[in-house]
């Protein structure tokens, strides 16, 4: 079997391995494969959730069977399985194995989220090698150099989703308004720098595989390559800063990509960030912080504040996005709930009136 590269096997019919997690937010890479790349998707493996559809439990995506082995998706063709769920953690967890060898000698290609190297475990290494099947280490670190600078000599527009928290909308905020923009005519480039928005577009790398002092420059990396040919590029964020575990990556995005603008991402009613459960402190706070960790040489405002409103009712959310409008003197935007035209509304707006200001500036 002839071995393929990342952009062929996106493109893949595919089945997403969830064992135990597949959910909004318990299996974020896979949730965000069924919005975006659903077309694609033959069936979801969760044993706990057999026999339901990706409909009953995301509330989205249709009838999308849950099985509960590879086996019983064979019958639908997948070519490749996907690992659709990132961990804390780099180790293989033990009930995976099993799927993941049925997987590789029933001839499936494997893109891999987590930070274990599938080929490192000798068994499912020796049937890789039988099958002749494709592994995609998403985390593999490539080869990039330090940052240095070169995004401020683009012509394109550089606009970078950040956040309170992780998990909360800022890679679905990118993609919203990345689709949008190319709608609505502008040349739009997508800076994919995690698993979910490497598999959605076809390019970019995984920034929480790169050593430190080279994040930055990987960063810099994918925005040169987003930037070709577009008058936009949207920069997908990863952590936050007030996050005392993913506060490395968040800045090493936000000195990398130096962005013109910001867009301010938050899930609506969350009050402690996950996994460590520190609390969130007032977003207007954190806005400032992500304002005033931008370099001199590029100094950015954040325009919106895009929230995730899953659970609220349409009253609710109106209420709740009011009172976020009046706490940060923002505009408030759910791009899911309401589409991304307003925030490329939005957007536009904040670039001719920062170019203006530049202008008075000037004179």
């Amino acid at each position: 079997m002839d071995q393929l590269n990342h952009a062929e096997l996106v493109d893949k019919k595919f089945v997403l391995f969830a064992e135990g997690c597949f959910g909004l937010f318990t299996s974020k890479i896979a949730a965000s494969l069924i919005r975006y790349r659903g077309d694609r998707c033959v069936a979801v493996i969760d044993s706990r959730k057999a026999g339901l559809t990706v409909q009953d439990v995301l509330g989205y995506g249709g009838a999308i069977p849950i099985v509960g082995r590879v086996e019983h998706a064979l019958p639908l063709r997948p070519e490749v399985m996907v690992i659709g769920k990132g961990l804390h953690s780099a180790e293989l967890p033990s009930g995976w194995r099993p799927h993941i060898l049925a997987a590789a000698r029933n001839g499936l290609h494997l893109i891999n989220s987590i930070h274990y190297r599938l080929t490192d475990d000798p068994d499912i290494a020796r049937a890789v090698r039988e099958k002749g099947v494709t592994v995609w280490e998403t985390k593999d670190s490539p080869a990039v150099p330090l940052n240095r600078a070169r995004v401020l000599d683009l012509d394109a527009w550089v606009i970078h989703t950040c956040g309170s928290d992780s998990n909360i909308g800022k890679k679905t905020a990118a993609l919203q308004l990345w689709n949008e923009a190319n709608r609505s005519g502008i040349r739009t480039g997508f800076a994919a720098t995690g698993q979910s928005g490497m598999l959605i577009s076809g390019h970019g790398l995984a920034v929480d595989g790169v050593p430190g002092d080279f994040m930055a420059g990987a960063v810099e990396h994918v925005v040169m390559e987003a930037a070709v040919g577009n008058e936009w590029v949207v920069v997908e964020g990863q952590g936050s800063l007030n996050h005392i575990g993913f506060s490395g990556v968040a800045l090493a995005i936000l000195h990398g990509a130096l962005p013109h603008a910001l867009v301010f991402c938050h899930r609506l009613g969350a009050e402690r960030t996950k996994v460590w459960e520190t609390p969130i402190i007032p977003l207007s706070e954190l806005i400032r912080m992500n304002e005033e960790l931008t370099v001199f040489e590029r100094p950015a405002k954040v325009a919106a504040v895009s929230v995730n409103s899953i659970g609220f009712t349409e009253e609710d959310y109106r209420r709740e996005a009011e009172k976020l409008e009046a706490d940060t003197g923002l505009p408030v935007v759910d791009p899911v709930r309401e589409g991304g035209g307003r925030l490329v509304d939005i957007l536009r707006a904040h670039r001719r009136e920062t170019a203006e200001r530049q202008l008075v500036r000037g004179r």
